[in-house]
C-alpha cells in the first residue's frame, strides 16, 4: 500500500464513520506489516530488533507517567519508578559507580542523556567551554547551541579517536575557563572509542581543575564494558556523567536511554517538590513509564551474563561480516572491539533495500543482536547480484 499524506492520512473536522474507522484500522495494520517485513533487511542502523513486548499491551490502556525525580514516589500514582530505579541500579553498578550508586533516570534517547550530562557540567561551571571529538554525535553541537556554550570540536586520528595532542592545544587556548568534555564511547561513524583516562591526563597536564567529563556511551558503552577486552568508559575511569542507549543493544520499540551522574552534581539542578509532589531533577519532567518496564524485563531476563553473551555475539558477527566482505573484494574496514563494518558501497538499490547508510563511498554495516549469519550471507549475495534477489 502506498500512502499519500495528503489523501490517506489527512485529519478532518468531522468524526470518522464506523466504516472509515475500520478502513483506518486496516491501513494501520498494513503499515505495521510493512514495517515488520522491513526488519529483515535492517543491518545499517545501531538498533536491536530482537524483542517482543506484545504481552505488555495492557499498559497501553494506562497513562503511566514517571513525573519528576525517579527517586521516591509522587502524587501521581500511575508510575513505574520502582522499575526505573532497578534499571538505573543495574547500569550504575556496570559503570563502576562509587559505592555502586549513582543518580539516573530513563530518558527518551541519547540526545536527552547527552543534554543532561552537559547541562550538569554547565551548571557546575557556568564559564565552561564544551569540547568534543569532531566525530561526536550530532546532538553535541546542537546541545552547545541550546546551552549557549562555546564549542570546540577536536580533530580525530586515523581511527576516528579524539586526538589528545589537539585536545591539549584547544584546552591551552581556553586555559582560564572550565572544561566540559564529551568523550565519545562508540562513534556513529565507525564505533571509535575516545581515550577517557587520556583525556583526564591532558586536563591534569594543562592544569585545568574545573572540569566535567560526560561519556556519550549510547552506542558503545555496553561493548566497552562487556567485550572480551573491556575499554575505559565509566565512573571508575573518570566520567562524571554517562549516556547509555536503551533501544540499541537492549532493544525497544520506543527510543529510550539511561543517563547516570554522580549524585552530588545533581544537587545543582534539583527543584524540590516541583513535579506533582516529587522533586524535579530531570530534563523532561513528565516521562514515559513504559520504557522502564520494557528495559527492566529484558535486563531481568538476560542478566549481566546474558548481556555479555549478546555483546560478544555482535562482535563475532562483525568479524564474520568482515571476512565475507573481504573475500568478496569489498575492502572492509573494521576497528577491533566494535560492531561497525565499513566497506565499498554496493549499488544504490542494495543500499536502499538493506538500510545501508553511505558516507564517502563507504556503506555502514552494524551487526546488532538481530543480525545473523543468514543476513550477512544474503546481503553479500545481493551485492554480487544486485538484480537477482
Amino acid at each position: 500500500m502506498r500512502i499519500s499524506l495528503e489523501s490517506d492520512l489527512a485529519i478532518g473536522d468531522a468524526p470518522r464513520s464506523p466504516e472509515d474507522r475500520a478502513a483506518d484500522k486496516a491501513l494501520l495494520g498494513t503499515v505495521a506489516n510493512q514495517m515488520r517485513q522491513a526488519r529483515d533487511h535492517m543491518v545499517g542502523f545501531p538498533v536491536n530488533l530482537d524483542f517482543d513486548y506484545r504481552h505488555l499491551a495492557e499498559y497501553l490502556a494506562i497513562h503511566g507517567n514517571n513525573a519528576g525525580s525517579p527517586c521516591g514516589s509522587s502524587e501521581y500514582h500511575l508510575h513505574s519508578k520502582h522499575f526505573e530505579r532497578a534499571v538505573v541500579d543495574f547500569f550504575a553498578k556496570l559503570a563502576g559507580a562509587p559505592g555502586g550508586a549513582a543518580f539516573g533516570y530513563v530518558t527518551n534517547g541519547g540526545t536527552e542523556s547527552n543534554l543532561y550530562g552537559t547541562y550538569l557540567g554547565r551548571e557546575r561551571h557556568p564559564d565552561a567551554v564544551l569540547y568534543a571529538s569532531a566525530e561526536a554525535h550530532y546532538s553535541v553541537p546542537k546541545i552547545a547551541r541550546l546551552l549557549r556554550m562555546d564549542y570546540e570540536p577536536v580533530p580525530t586520528d586515523a581511527a576516528g579517536v579524539m586526538d589528545l595532542v589537539a585536545l591539549r592545544k584547544a584546552c591551552l587556548r581556553h586555559r582560564a575557563r572550565a572544561a566540559v568534555i564529551v568523550v565519545t564511547i562508540g562513534s556513529t561513524s565507525r564505533g571509535a572509542v575516545d581515550d577517557l583516562p587520556g583525556v583526564r591526563g591532558v586536563l591534569a597536564e594543562v592544569g585545568m581543575g574545573r572540569t566535567h567529563l560526560h561519556a556519550d556511551a549510547a552506542f558503545g558503552g555496553l561493548l566497552a564494558a562487556l567485550a572480551p577486552r573491556p575499554l575505559p568508559w565509566g565512573f571508575a575511569d573518570g566520567a562524571d556523567s554517562i549516556a547509555i542507549s536503551g533501544h540499541k543493544m537492549i532493544g525497544s520499540p520506543i527510543p529510550c536511554g539511561i543517563v547516570l551522574a554522580r549524585p552530588q552534581h545533581v544537587e545543582n539542578i534539583r527543584q524540590p517538590g516541583a513535579a506533582v509532589g516529587a522533586d524535579d531533577d530531570t530534563i523532561s519532567g513528565s516521562r514515559d513509564a513504559l520504557s522502564p518496564i520494557m528495559l527492566w524485563q529484558e535486563l531481568r531476563a538476560l542478566g549481566r551474563e546474558g548481556l555479555t553473551q549478546r555483546v560478544r555475539q555482535c562482535l563475532q558477527m562483525a568479524d564474520y561480516a568482515t571476512d565475507r566482505l573481504r573475500a568478496d573484494g569489498r575492502h572492509p574496514d573494521h576497528l577491533p572491539g566494535t560492531n561497525t563494518v565499513l566497506f565499498d558501497a554496493p549499488a544504490q538499490t542494495v543500499c536502499d533495500r538493506w538500510n545501508l547508510l553511505q558516507v564517502d563511498g563507504q556503506a555502514h554495516l552494524i551487526t546488532m543482536p538481530h543480525v545473523t549469519h543468514k543476513h550477512i550471507d544474503r546481503l553479500c549475495k545481493e551485492i554480487a547480484y544486485p538484480t537477482g534477489h
